[in-house]
């Protein structure tokens, strides 16, 4: 049976992936667009103009950021993390160039009025620069060289040689 049918346009992973837990994680910027939503209507933003931002990690939830316009200090931050040009006034600025960067966050883990959790990014950081394919691609270290280490003398985590 082929799925293209049911498939999604945003490649979202498929499975129960656990919330990210606090601290700081490195991941990717999958998603950058502005939306109008009613939650974030202001004096200031009647149209609730926001720039929704959400950012991969490996085996975990995405994470979402939402940064109604106004806050040009919070984008703009943003915008130094993934190393890509903020907005500059006059200017036409294309969010999607935030798309396929790599960035660090700070994250908590919250519970709203609800009693819904959900994950807050506190701070964004550069992440290093991309690592090459070679160096993405070396194995991980399997429990067994672990062990083999910890038998020579080392602890489970010495680097063998």
């Amino acid at each position: 049976m082929r799925f293209d049918e049911w498939w999604g346009d945003d490649d979202t992973p498929v499975g129960d992936y656990p919330k990210l837990p606090d601290g700081r994680h490195g991941g990717e910027i999958v998603v950058a667009e502005f939306k109008d939503l009613k939650f974030k209507v202001s004096d200031r933003n009647p149209t609730g103009k926001s720039l929704v931002v959400k950012v991969q990690i490996p085996k975990y939830e995405r994470v979402e950021t939402i940064v109604p316009v106004q806050f040009r200090g919070l984008i703009e931050t943003i915008c130094r993390a993934a190393r890509v040009a903020p907005p500059v006034k006059g200017e036409d600025w294309d969010e999607t160039t935030l798309i396929g960067q790599q960035v660090q966050i700070e994250t908590v883990l919250g519970i709203g009025k609800t009693g819904r959790e959900f994950v807050r990014v506190d701070q964004w950081h550069p992440a290093p620069e991309p690592l090459p394919e070679a160096v993405k691609k070396a194995p991980a270290r399997t429990p067994a060289a672990k062990v083999e280490a910890a038998g020579q003398g080392g602890s489970a985590d010495d680097i063998p040689f």
